[in-house]
């Protein structure tokens, strides 16, 4: 399953918005198409995960991860 494509609109809402909170809580680091890129390439983690319940609070904590390592360089 690509990673654009959810297991629910309610997943795909989650991401929406955690992408936004990403994009603002960074602003000053990293533009919005890093964030949302960063985004994407974790959330391709999670595309064959079996239960999705949390992927949304996972994605978010590895990409503020990633971030955060990158805004260190």
């Amino acid at each position: 399953m690509p990673a654009t494509e959810y297991r629910t609109k309610l997943e795909a809402h989650a991401i929406e918005h955690l992408t936004a909170r990403l994009i603002r809580r960074y602003a000053a680091r990293h533009d919005p198409a890093t964030v949302r890129a960063t985004v994407e390439r974790v959330t391709r983690r999670y595309a064959t995960v079996g239960v999705h319940t949390f992927v949304p609070v996972l994605i978010e904590r590895d990409a503020r991860n990633e971030l955060e390592a990158a805004a260190q360089i």
